[in-house]
């Protein structure tokens, strides 16, 4: 039933704020988004073949959202978000000797990139840093040797739909 009624929350917020043929792919993009953020909160995994339909949709359904966002601007926000976050992860592997983040995250990025466009990618990682750092203090201190695991792409796909909304 909770899945049900974020549902409705994503399509209702859509087309009360957004002209309709942008409402139509902010829905689109949030409802692709929520299976997504729920598996990565849940089980921290990103699968691919999701991933793949969030880029699909993006492909159909982005360029209704945003006309001045071009493929050029979707095509350079696909490697700039991958590439960045394939970088940090593989950088934090190489000084730390272990896995810091999935490879689901960088993907996701790049793909956000594709619906968002380079340019509201920074904003993206900036709110979901911020949603991570809010949901991090607020679960409480832990022992310093305690690994905690936080679902990074679930911050991204809620930053991203609120993203969307930004002028």
């Amino acid at each position: 039933m909770g899945t049900e009624c974020i549902g409705l929350c994503i399509g209702a917020a859509a087309a009360l704020l957004l002209p309709p043929a942008q409402a139509l792919a902010a829905a689109m993009f949030g409802w692709f988004l929520l299976p997504l953020a729920i598996l990565d909160f849940r089980h921290l995994w990103l699968p691919n073949r999701l991933l793949g339909v969030l880029l699909i949709g993006g492909i159909i359904f982005a360029p209704l959202g945003d006309s001045g966002i071009t493929w050029t601007d979707r095509a350079i926000g696909g490697i700039a978000g991958f590439a960045t976050l394939e970088m940090v992860r593989q950088l934090y592997r190489l000084v730390r000797r272990k896995e810091g983040m999935g490879a689901g995250d960088p993907k996701l990025l790049g793909v956000l990139g594709v619906w968002l466009g380079w340019q509201l990618l920074p904003m993206t990682v900036l709110i979901a840093s911020f949603l991570g750092l809010v949901v991090a203090l607020l679960s409480g201190q832990r022992k310093e040797q305690e690994s905690i695991e936080y679902p990074l792409g679930t911050f991204l796909a809620l930053a991203a739909y609120i993203a969307v909304f930004l002028p």
